[in-house]
This record gives structure tokens, sequence and C-alpha cells, in this order.
């Protein structure tokens, strides 16, 4: 944001009016911000948020970008999130889930929260903070009708400026002494800039530099005459001022897909230049009101005008270099953690050279977002192999369970890649990650149907161990739809093929499987077994000691089971692992159901409930609901 940003007074008066504490009491309240792209809505709220006093905001305030959809509103909860010190494992993966964390959190506090972009109400709700003297400043992408109509609020426009306003903004940024001595020209170019602040930013970082005689000169010399729908000479002029390698980086964050900010590194990536060179060239580009560094050493273009400008600048191949710089980092990061060995299996003559472990797992939380949209771009480009790697470099955060929408569109547009590519293996891959995806959003039908595609797929590719992986897949969302002989069936094949395979993990895991569909004893006897290989991976000790539980309580053994439950539970509180901590309470609420202890079955049960609604574990929640009712 400009410090020199300056719009009509009438404004911030509003939004001063709607925001009074006597009014926020009660909050939260919501203003609305409309006007035309390049009008300075962004800039406004940012303005209005920065300008109130320390203590108007104690509790903090905070930034959204939408984009256009209510699919962004997940990943949105999730940095409010992160941003008010919540763990990555603390952090559910419904939506309706994230959006009661939020609430809470927010609840009676004293925060701003400006949400950008917003053009559905289903983007604004889950957003909307918990009751209290919360401000919410919306900046509406469209007409702000609808929103208005489902969470009332104020709305504030921003026509274009008027010339006084504007010539307040260069005064704020080149002095008033150069408005009166250069009176003629300067007014000239105010008139070319059509009341755009956004325009009249990039201007007054011109007239920073050169006179307005000269500064006109540069932009009648671009374009002639001007109206209020083309701007474009005025970019041109401030995009000749630039440095060689500052162009290079503008034309960079011009074309570069999503709405992510953009790491310096990823940008020396792409131009291959130094780093720190590079930074350099971006914070020109900051100073020149070009751009934003909304965190250190990230960056985002000023804008969607802008970010037009940009892109008419860059060359063709920009866009290819951009999803090759992806690429490469997110195949190192691949090969630095723990992998299902698909890469190689897929891609055998594929060599990467792997990049430390933990800097992988932060570079891969950090750029998510940005490689959904860089996978996009690389299938427009008919980069068909690239984008079922990124699918692949995608997984292990994808796995968490905090993304499954994002998990489910990725995957989607992986499996369109490798039809095109003509590559069953591929196929096979990416319809099992898409079906854990459907699994994770709790559709275990949709999950069901993609698990035998991938089968056909794998039988077509003549892969045993792709075979394998999706029969195994397919017994779970079995499972889940309670078909436990059909997926007793499934193990069972999935197991012959893994002692075929000789792979001894492989084995273990469905082991593990079968003994959830088979009677006690044998059950045990599985778990053992799978326990002698898995045991010293926290997440598989947790879960066959669960089982193991469960299986004790199927035998009547309410002692023993409640001993291993007890024993389970503290474990998985203290690793957070969530779902298992609450199956445990679920388990041990029945074990004291079965032995007529109900208040205690009602304690445990109520614990489990909370912890499934909380994660968003919504039928879970349901089962036990059903559980509290009697």
């Amino acid at each position: 944001m400009t410090p020199h940003y300056t719009n009509y007074e009438d404004q911030l008066r509003r939004l001063d009016e709607a925001f009074r504490p006597e009014n926020r009491a009660e909050g939260p309240v919501i203003a609305y911000v409309t006007g035309p792209p390049g009008s300075g809505r962004s800039t406004l709220c940012r303005k209005w948020v920065n300008g109130q006093g320390e203590g108007t905001f104690p509790d903090g305030t905070f930034y959204v970008a939408l984009a256009l959809s209510a699919e962004r509103a997940p990943d949105a909860l999730e940095d409010l999130l992160h941003a008010v010190g919540y763990r990555p494992d603390e952090i559910p993966s419904g939506l309706e889930a994230r959006s009661a964390m939020w609430r809470s959190w927010s609840y009676g506090k004293k925060i701003a929260l400006i949400i950008d972009n917003a053009l559905l109400p289903a983007e604004v709700a889950p957003l909307i903070p918990g009751v209290g003297p919360a401000a919410v400043l919306v900046v509406a992408s469209g007409e702000s009708r609808r929103l208005r109509t489902e969470h009332p609020g104020k709305s504030v426009r921003i026509d274009p400026l008027t010339d006084e306003a504007a010539r307040l903004l260069l005064g704020r940024m080149i002095g008033t002494d150069r408005l009166d001595a250069e009176a003629t020209p300067i007014d000239e170019l105010i008139g070319r800039c059509a009341g755009l602040a956004g325009a009249l930013t990039v201007l007054g970082g011109m007239l920073e530099e050169e006179s307005a005689t000269r500064t006109l000169s540069r932009i009648e010399h671009k374009g002639g005459v001007l109206d209020a729908l083309e701007i474009t000479p005025i970019f041109d002029a401030a995009y000749d001022l630039l440095s060689p390698l500052c162009r290079d980086c503008y034309q960079v964050l011009g074309v570069h897909p999503g709405d992510g900010a953009v790491a310096a590194r990823t940008v020396a990536a792409v131009l291959g230049k130094d780093e720190f060179e590079v930074s350099d060239a971006l914070h020109e580009l900051t100073k020149r009101h070009l751009a934003h560094e909304v965190a250190e050493d990230r960056y985002l273009i000023a804008g969607s005008v802008v970010r037009d400008h940009a892109a008419t600048k860059a060359g063709d191949e920009l866009a290819l270099r951009i999803v090759s710089a992806y690429r490469g980092a997110g195949l190192a990061a691949e090969a630095a953690l723990p992998n299902r060995g698909w890469m190689a299996e897929i891609w055998p003559q594929l060599a990467v050279e792997p990049s430390d472990g933990k800097a992988a797992r932060e570079w891969l939380d950090v750029e998510r977002e940005n490689l959904e949209a860089v996978a996009e771009l690389a299938y427009r480009l008919g980069k068909h192999q690239w984008v079922c790697q990124f699918c692949l470099v995608l997984w292990p955060v994808h796995l968490k369970g905090e993304h499954s929408g994002e998990m489910v569109r990725v995957n989607d547009r992986g499996i369109e890649a490798a039809r095109a590519w003509a590559n069953d293996l591929a196929a096979a891959v990416m319809m099992f990650q898409l079906g854990f995806a459907y699994r994770q959003a709790f559709q275990a039908g949709f999950a069901a149907i993609r698990f035998q595609e991938s089968i056909d797929f794998a039988s077509k590719a003549g892969s045993s161990t792709a075979l394998a992986t999706a029969i195994e897949s397919l017994g779970l969302a079995k499972l889940d739809l309670t078909e436990h002989a059909e997926a007793e069936a499934l193990f069972r094949r999935a197991l012959d093929l893994a002692m075929r395979l000789g792979e001894e993990r492989r084995i273990a895991l469905v082991r593990f499987h079968l003994a959830k569909v088979r009677p006690p004893s044998e059950a045990l006897e599985l778990l053992d077994a799978a326990e002698t290989v898995l045991g010293a991976e926290h997440l598989n000790q947790v879960k066959i000691a669960l089982w193991r539980g469960k299986k004790l309580l199927e035998a009547g053994n309410h002692a023993d089971a409640a001993a291993v439950l007890i024993e389970t539970l503290e474990l998985a509180t203290e690793r957070s692992f969530n779902r298992e901590r609450a199956e445990a309470s679920e388990a041990l609420g029945d074990s004291a159901f079965a032995t007529d202890r109900p208040v205690d079955a009602r304690a445990f049960w109520e614990s489990a409930k909370e912890i499934y609604y909380f994660y968003g574990f919504t039928p879970d929640r349901d089962r036990v609901s059903a559980k509290l009712a009697q």
C-alpha cells in the first residue's frame, strides 16, 4: 500500500461512522467497499485500518484475498487460524469446523478483517468473526447487493477520484510546490488517469524522478490521446523507466498464475539470476508502486490492472519458465520427503537432487496454493507429464487432510493429463489419489468409484504395485461404506499381491486393514504381526493400539480394552492425532455403556463428539450424537 494514497474524505468518514465503537459493541459490523478496478478499494480498506489508533484493534488486523470462488474459503480460514497461533495439526479439515474455530477464537475480540475480492455470499459467510466488536471490510468484486442481502452492512463506493483528490495524492508524493510550478502538465496528466488511484500512484512514482513535462511527453509517445478506458500508456511509460532486471521481474509477477505471493527466490529461478539482485529489483518495483512486499521477500503485483499490463510485456516462453522453476523445486522437495516410489516407477530415468527435508516441508506448506495454480497452467501449456508430477509433489500436504477440495481439483486435472499423455500407470496413481481426496471429504461412494477405475488402469498398465494399492484402497472405501464382506475380500486380494511383491511394509499395512474386519482372535494376531513392522511409526503405532482396544472390546474383554484405549488416548493426545483421540474416547464410552456406567459413557462420548465436530468429522459426530440420544 502506498503511504501517499488519498481518496474522498467522505469514504473514510463513512467507514469511521460505520465502525464507531458503539456500533461494534454487538458486532461484528460489515462494510462493503465497491468501485471499478484500479480505483483503490483495497488500499482504502488498508488505509482505514492502519489509520486507527493502537488501542482500536488490540487483538489483531487480518487480510484475506479470495479468488471469486467459495472453494477458497477453507484455505483462507486455514491462513487466519495459522495467523492467530494454531499449529497445522490443530486445525480441522472441514470448512464448517474451521469456521467454528475461527468464530470461537474471535468471539468478543477487537479485530479488523479485510476480505478482498469477494463476489459470493458463500465466500464471505465462513470468514465472519464471532460475536463481538470486530470490523469487517469487504472489497466487493462487482455488484454488492447479493452480498449485502445475506450479510447486511454499510456500502461505501469509491468513484473515480476528483481532480482535487488526485492533486492531493500527487502532492503528497512529489510536494505541493511542484503542483503549482508544473500546474499545466500535471493537470493534463491527472486528466489522463481517469481518476483511477492505481494509475495516479504509478504516475506519482514517475514524477518523483522526472519533470511533469517529460513524463507527459513520455506518455504521449506511448499512446497519444487517452480516455477513461485506456490507461495503458501510463504503465508503458513507467515500464520504460525500470532497469532491465526490474522489467524482467515485473513480467514474472504479471504472468505468474494464481493469487499467491511470489518468492524472490522463485523469480530468481525463473530468470536464472542471482537471488539478492532479484530481491533488490523487486524492491524497486515496490518503490515505484507496481508491486507490494506482503511478507519478507514475497511479492504481489499491485492490482489486476497492473498485472494485466505486466503480462502484455512478457514473451510467450515466460509461462513455461515459471512452470519449469516450480517443477524443479517441487521435484527436489518430493525427493527429500518420505515418498511412495511412484515418481521413480512412472519416470525411471528421472534423476533429482533432493533438497533438505525440513526445508522441503516448509516450502511445500508455503507454496501449496501457488502449486495448484502452476499445475493448472502446466495443463494449459500441454505439459501433461508435469501436471502428474505436481500431483505427486503435493501429496504430502494433501495427505494431512486439510485441503480435500484442492486435492480433488488437482488430481482431477492430473487424471485428464494422464489420459492425454496416454499413460495408464500415471492414470492409476492419479485416480487413487483422487479417491483418497473423496474419502477425506467423507464421500466414500465417489471414492469407491475412483478406486475401481484405478484398478482398471493399473491392470492395463501391468503394474502389480499400483494394482495392490488400488485394491487395498477400494477395500478401505468399502469399509467406510460398512460393506465388510466386500472389504475383507479386497484386503485378502491385496495381501496376496503384497506377499508376491515381497514388500514388508505393504504386507503389514494390509494385515492391519484386514484385522478391522476379522473376529477378535484372528484380528489380534494380525495386529501383532503388523506392529512388528509398523510399530516405530508414531501414527501407525497409535492406530494399531486403537484397533487392538476395539477388538478387545468386541471380544467382551472390557478391562484389557479400557487399559489399551486409555493408553492410546494419552498417546494420541500427546502427538495431536485428533481423529484417533476421538475414536479412543468413543470406544471408551462404548465400554463404559456396556458395563453399566452411563455417566462415564456420556463424558467420553461428549468428548469424542466435540473433537469430531471441531475437526470436521461430521459423520462420526452424527454417530456419537445418536449414542448420546439413547
